[in-house]
């Protein structure tokens, strides 16, 4: 009878410390979003600017419909587009409305929508983004790893293509707007 209970318990921690091993490292990597060029999506602030045309010029964020509200040409759709292709939407526009003949128009990033970490890390929170940095840079901005965080991976929600997708990530892994990191405690 000890026998068998002293089998039991066995069972039971094995199985426990399986059960917690999942955490990142049994994902695939994080896919890096589609072309490579950042696509804007509800939430980010754009500062354009359209040269001839001063009241155009300003900061517009991108509302749940996907889309900006310019002077005189109203509603344009740019969830999904580039930065470049957002420009040259607009510059097609002015032309066709007869507004200018040769619009020249300037779309940069204001402010993008804000990253996300969660977990074993000392300042969980949100996040203001800044491009091209990596998970290690998050993590730092929000107070670094606490004692019991597993640094070898990490969890990184991702929206692609209106998809949320769940994937591995590592210290060199490059954020996107809207990320949702998430570190895992570590099991010893």
């Amino acid at each position: 009878m000890l026998r068998k209970t002293g089998l039991l318990i066995l069972a039971l921690l094995g199985s426990l410390s399986l059960a917690s091993c999942g955490g990142a490292g049994s994902l695939a990597s994080i896919p890096a979003p589609p072309g490579g060029e950042y696509r804007v999506n509800t939430g980010d602030s754009l500062q354009i600017a359209v040269q001839d045309l001063d009241a155009a010029d300003g900061e517009y964020t991108v509302d749940d419909s996907g889309t900006i509200s310019l002077p005189m040409i109203k509603e344009i759709e740019v969830r999904g587009l580039t930065f470049r292709e957002i420009g040259t939407k607009i510059e097609d526009q002015y032309r066709s409305s007869g507004i200018l003949n040769a619009p020249v128009v300037n779309v940069q990033p204001a402010a993008l929508r804000p990253y996300y970490v969660l977990g074993e890390v000392n300042r969980p929170g949100e996040f203001e983004y800044r491009q091209g940095m990596t998970v290690l840079a998050a993590i730092s901005a929000a107070g670094g790893y606490t004692y019991r965080a597993d640094t070898k991976a990490v969890e990184v929600t991702r929206t692609i293509e209106g998809r949320e997708v769940v994937g591995r990530a590592d210290e060199t892994t490059v954020v996107q707007p809207g990320d949702r990191i998430r570190v895992f405690e570590r099991w010893f």
